[in-house]
C-alpha cells in the first residue's frame, strides 16, 4: 500500500511538473482561433491576414505535437478562399502569405500557381515612375501600410523558393516608400504621399491630407509605423546575415527603434496614437502600435542592434502595461484586447485623434500574440 501511494505521488507529480502553465498570450491565441476568427470565416483581407501571419509564426514555433493546430487552420483558411486569391492590390496580396507557407511546407504545386498568380497581379499594380507600389488603384499614393501588406507575402515567398527577386523586390519598396514617408528627426515615417495632390477622398481618408510642397500627409502614425517595424524584423528574422538586403534593413530597423523608449509613455507602457505628440491633449496610448514597437526593440536587441538598459525595460514595461492596461475578457473565459485604433487612413492630428478605439479586432489581437510570445520565449 506504501509503495502504491509513493507511485501515485510520483504520477501526480510528473503530469504537473510538465504541465505548460498558460499564459494571457496563450489565452488569446486561443480565442484569435477558436471564437474570434475560426478558419472557416476566414475571408481575403488585409485585416485577418495580420492574424494569419501570426498563425504561421506560432507553427513555427510550436512543439511538433502542436504544429498540426497551426497547419489545419492555415490550411482550411486558405483552402476556402483559392477562388478568390489575388493580388490586385497591396491588401489584396497580404493573404498570399497563407498561400506561400503551404507552397513552402508541402511542396503542392497548387499554391505554388496561386501564388504565382498573386505575385502577377501584383506585379500589375499601379507605380511611381521610380516603381514605388501605390496602396490604391485610382490615384498614385504610398501609404507606409502598404510595407506591411505586400512585404509578408514576399518574405514567406523568398522562404518557400529561396528566389531572391522577392527579397529585392521588397527591397526596393522600403527604400522607394522611406524615400517619400521618413521624417530624419524621428526615423519615423508620415502615413502617407501623394503623387497628385488632386485633394481627393479616398476610403476613409480625410480630403486635402497632402501638403501642397511635400506631398506629404503631416503626422507619424502609430501602427502604420508599427507595420514598417514588424516587417523588418520579420525580414531579419528570415535573412542570412550574408544577404546584401541584410545591413540596409538592420540600418532601417535601428533608426526606426532608437527613439521609442523616449517617447514610451512610463505609467501605462504604451506608445500614443501619434507617437512623437506624447502627452498632448487629445492623444491617447494605442496598444497594437505598442505591441508593434516592442516586437521590433526586442528583435533589435537580440540582434545586437541596439543596446542598453533602457530598451531592456522598454520592452518589459509594454508588456507588462499591454496585460494591465489593454486586455479585456470576453465570453467562455477568453481575453481579447482592448485600445486599438480602428482601422485609419490619412488625415491631420484631429482626424487620428477622432479616431475611435475598440476591442479585438484580428490586427489587434495578432500584434499581442506576436509580441507576447516573443518575448515570453526571450524570458525563458
Amino acid at each position: 500500500m506504501r509503495k502504491q501511494f509513493f507511485v501515485l505521488v510520483f504520477l501526480l507529480m510528473a503530469l504537473f511538473g510538465n504541465a505548460q502553465t498558460l499564459t494571457w498570450v496563450d489565452s488569446m491565441d486561443n480565442y484569435a482561433r477558436e471564437a474570434y476568427l475560426p478558419a472557416k470565416q476566414y475571408q481575403w483581407t488585409w485585416q485577418n491576414a495580420a492574424l494569419l501571419k501570426v498563425m504561421v509564426n506560432e507553427y513555427e514555433e510550436a512543439t511538433p505535437e502542436r504544429k498540426a493546430i497551426y497547419f489545419d487552420y492555415i490550411k482550411r483558411a486558405m483552402d476556402k478562399n483559392r477562388g478568390v486569391a489575388n493580388g490586385r492590390k497591396p491588401n489584396n496580396v497580404a493573404s498570399g502569405l497563407g498561400m506561400a507557407f503551404l507552397y513552402r511546407i508541402t511542396k503542392d504545386e497548387k499554391y505554388k500557381k496561386i501564388c504565382d498568380k498573386i505575385f502577377n497581379d501584383y506585379m500589375k499594380t499601379p507605380r511611381t515612375k521610380e516603381g514605388a507600389v501605390s496602396h490604391i488603384p485610382l490615384f498614385t499614393e504610398l501609404w507606409d501600410d502598404t510595407v506591411f501588406m505586400i512585404g509578408e507575402f514576399l518574405l514567406e515567398m523568398y522562404r518557400a523558393t529561396g528566389d531572391e527577386k522577392y527579397i529585392d523586390e521588397l527591397a526596393k519598396q522600403m527604400s522607394l516608400h522611406r524615400d517619400k514617408l521618413q521624417v530624419n528627426e524621428w526615423g519615423l515615417w508620415v502615413h502617407g504621399w501623394d503623387q497628385s495632390d488632386w485633394g481627393h477622398c479616398m476610403f476613409c481618408s480625410q480630403i486635402h491630407w497632402s501638403d501642397k510642397q511635400t506631398h506629404r500627409s503631416p503626422e507619424i502614425w502609430g501602427r502604420g509605423n508599427g507595420w514598417i517595424v514588424v516587417t523588418l524584423s520579420d525580414a531579419l528574422s528570415i535573412l542570412q546575415k550574408s544577404n546584401p538586403h541584410y545591413t540596409q534593413f538592420s540600418g532601417y530597423l535601428k533608426e526606426m527603434v532608437v527613439h521609442l523608449p523616449a517617447l514610451q509613455d512610463k505609467q501605462s507602457g504604451h506608445w500614443y496614437q501619434l507617437p512623437v505628440r506624447k502627452g498632448e491633449a487629445g492623444n491617447y496610448i494605442e496598444s497594437s502600435c505598442t505591441a508593434m514597437f516592442a516586437y521590433g526593440i526586442q528583435l533589435a536587441l537580440d540582434l545586437g542592434l541596439v543596446k542598453g538598459e533602457n530598451y531592456i525595460q522598454s520592452v518589459s514595461l509594454a508588456y507588462k502595461g499591454l496585460r494591465e492596461y489593454s486586455v479585456a475578457s470576453v465570453r467562455d473565459g477568453y481575453i481579447t484586447s482592448k485600445n486599438v485604433c480602428k482601422a485609419t487612413c490619412i488625415g491631420n492630428k484631429s482626424y487620428y485623434f477622432k479616431r475611435g478605439t475598440q476591442k479585438g479586432k484580428a490586427y489587434g489581437l495578432a500584434s499581442f500574440i506576436q509580441f507576447g510570445r516573443l518575448f515570453e520565449r526571450t524570458k525563458q
